[in-house]
């Protein structure tokens, strides 16, 4: 299982992981409250966790491509749902044993 882990700086954590949830729940399968999130891709699945400093990120696939797809999926809706104010997410990879 490959995993990598992001997050984007903002006090407006929460506001956006129910934004990208409500969103995603359009085409796949998400949980979410106003803190936590899971989304279900295809692919992978991504963790999301608001705190007051920012909005966490834990995503997991298969293998490289699909996380890349993962990614490439928060990335991009990040990005959308940030016009006004833009940020991006910065994503560290994860060692697994």
């Amino acid at each position: 299982m490959m995993r990598r882990q992001g997050h984007v700086p903002t006090p407006e954590a929460s506001r956006y992981l129910q934004r990208l949830c409500y969103h995603f729940t359009r085409k796949i399968s998400v949980t979410y409250d106003a803190h936590q999130g899971q989304a279900h891709f295809p692919w992978g699945l991504c963790v999301l966790r608001a705190d007051d400093a920012a909005l966490h990120f834990d995503c997991s696939a298969e293998d490289d491509a699909s996380l890349a797809r993962v990614q490439f999926a928060i990335d991009s809706h990040v990005e959308l749902f940030s016009r006004k104010s833009p940020v991006a997410v910065d994503w560290q990879p994860v060692q697994t044993l």
